[in-house]
Formats: C-alpha cells, structure tokens, sequence
C-alpha cells in the first residue's frame, strides 16, 4: 500500500525533490537488508540463535535451571523487528549484546524484581525512546541493564557472524576460527532479493538515474549483497551484454566491492547510521540534487530526519531529502507520525509512489 504525506509536493522537500527530477539530478538511495534483500532467515536468524547460544554461555552450569520456562530460541522474529523500528541497532552484533544481557539480566540479576516482569516488546518501546532522544542502542543498554549481565562486544560478535556466515565462510573471510558454533552451516545462503526487476528501470523511466546504497553491512557482507542484487537489479550490464533494453542507458560502476548499477556504496565502516553525514556522502558521489532514501528501520528515518534538521541548511544548493519507508499496519501509522514523506509495504512499489508525487504536483500546476 502507498501512502504520501499529504500535500508533499508543496513542502520544501517534495519541491526540491520535482525539481531535481525535471533538471535531471534526481537520486534514489537504498538501504540493503529488508528493503533490497530478504535477510529474515540468515541476519534476524543469526540474531535470535546467537542471543541463546550466548544467554547460555553466559549464565554457565546455571542455564537449564534459569531457562526452564523460557522459549526456543528465546528471540521471535517479531521481537527483533521491534527492536529494529525503535532505532540504535542498525548493527547486529549490537543487538545481540542487548537480547542476551536482558535475558540474562531477566533471569539472574533481575531475578524476583520487577525488571524481570518487563517483555522485550515493553524493553524496544523504551529503547525506541532513547533513540530518539539521542541516547539509544548499546548507551541505552549500559543504562538498563547490570553490567555482569552484558556480554562483551567481540562474544557478540562473533557468536552472530558463526551462525550467519558458517564455519567455512568465517575462516576464508576472517581468518577467524569458529569457537561457539564450530559446525554452523551458515544463513548467509538463505538470503534472496526483494529487489523486483522492475523497479530500477521503473525508476530510470520516470528520470531517477543515479542508484546508490546506504548500509550497515561491512567488509565482505557487501559484495555478497552486490551479488544479489546485481542480477535482480533488472537492468543490463553493458559491458557484458548487448540485448537492448530500457535500462542498457544507464551505467554500471567498478567499485570496490565488486560491479553494479550502484554508483556509490557506503558502508558502516565509513558513515554508521542514522549518521546523516552518510546521505550527504551518497548524494554528493552521486552529484544528486536532490535524494529519495528508502528503509524499513528507524535508523533510516533518523538518518533522513537528522540531516534536515543538522546538515541541509549548511549545504550548497540544499538538496532535499525524501524519506521512504518500507512498513506495514501499525509501524506504517508510527513513521508517518514520525516524519516518513512515504511508506510502501514494498520496494516493488516504489516507481509507483514517484509517479503520483509527479502526478500531484502536475495537477496544482494546472490550477
């Protein structure tokens, strides 16, 4: 379903956004995982096995007794969307400390307190709070909960990327020597795209020509994306193919983490969301006047948010930012309350919400 901020062809934002489009500059910058890539059965799987290996480790010889009524694993999927939409853990290993300190905590240092009665839903509401009042993720973590309760950041790390990358793939890209789950198979290989072949050359023929990607991925998650996504990009790479096509127009890049039609990549290890200075980094390698930015957390609607209120008014030209979310149902109702220009249960819809943008801003011209 779409759903455009009313009157947001008028504001500054759904102006600067028409006008770059009709002067050709127009941009659309995209969030990976959940937007592009279907990641529900490799990261949030990663994430909900490694929050209760590590729970496990963590609370030792004692960890059959404290779980007894605790379910398996002791994350649902539901959970860690909860998590994602409040903001502050974009990054995975990130989320993992926070999931397995509150079990722990839940169990062992809270135990017979009130603390312990709190839900994880209850905790994302308050941790969604924190972010927004710019103390959230792991600071807001270190604020909740007991410190013998919180794992240490290389455990967390390294318990998710096991299960997330596999034994095999963890040696070839680390050189690291799997020690929590040294027969882990790896999730990595469940991953699909989401990205529909019809959206970027929907996109190009409405004049949004420059792609890019803003991601909390890093190192070789990065090219295990382009992966994916290149093939389902539905546009032609001309170097390797001559079958005409409506997207043979548009270039493809040699970047550094492989070949795409992304002009530029920027990873967590240059700008972290929701770090606005990331979109100004991609629009600028892009030359954009102006960006669409697409993602399904609520560091991606900070990410935009921020950048308006902290960065655009100090920037040449001022290029505007669109803020666009992929959510449904109630987290749908939350960020339009909370900022979204337009929300979409599905990239796939994305030329479509452009179109009647133009199409809005066409009929109050012919007033």
């Amino acid at each position: 379903m779409v759903w455009l901020r009313p009157n947001l062809a008028n504001t500054p934002q759904g102006r600067g956004w028409l006008a770059a489009l009709e002067a050709g500059s127009a941009a659309a910058l995209f969030d990976v995982d959940g937007v592009l890539i279907d990641v529900t059965g490799s990261y949030r799987r990663s994430v909900a096995e490694a929050t209760t290996t590590l729970t496990r480790i963590m609370l030792g010889a004692e960890a059959d007794a404290l779980l007894t009524d605790a379910p398996s694993p002791l994350v649902m999927h539901d959970e860690i969307i909860l998590f994602k939409l409040a903001g502050g853990f974009n990054n995975d290993w990130d989320l993992t400390q926070a999931l397995t300190a509150l079990w722990v905590a839940r169990v062992r240092e809270w135990r017979g307190q009130p603390q312990a009665q709190i839900t994880l839903a209850e905790w994302a509401a308050q941790a969604r709070i924190a972010a927004h009042d710019g103390h959230g993720g792991v600071r807001w973590l270190y604020e909740v909960a007991s410190a013998s309760a919180i794992p240490s950041s290389d455990d967390a790390r390294w318990v998710h990327e096991e299960y997330y990358w596999g034994a095999e793939l963890a040696r070839h890209h680390f050189g690291h020597t799997p020690r929590f789950v040294p027969d882990a198979p790896g999730f990595v290989h469940a991953e699909c795209a989401l990205l529909d072949a019809s959206v970027l050359p929907g996109l190009a023929a409405q004049g949004v020509s420059r792609f890019g990607l803003i991601t909390g991925r890093d190192g070789p998650e990065i090219p295990s994306a382009l992966n994916i996504l290149a093939p389902a990009s539905g546009l032609r790479d001309p170097q390797t193919s001559a079958e005409d096509t409506p997207g043979d127009a548009l270039p493809w890049y040699d970047g550094p983490y492989g070949r795409s039609p992304f002009g530029v990549v920027v990873p967590a290890s240059i700008y972290t969301k929701p770090d606005p200075r990331a979109l100004v980094y991609g629009m600028r390698q892009l030359r954009a006047g102006a960006a669409v930015f697409v993602g399904d957390a609520g560091d991606d609607l900070l990410l935009v948010l921020r950048y308006r209120r902290e960065l655009q008014e100090s920037l040449e030209g001022k290029p505007a930012a669109l803020a666009v979310l992929i959510a449904s149902d109630e987290a749908a109702c939350s960020y339009q309350d909370e900022g979204a220009d337009i929300t979409l249960d599905h990239v796939r819809e994305l030329p479509d919400a452009l179109a009647q943008l133009s199409e809005l801003a066409q009929k109050e011209r012919a007033r």
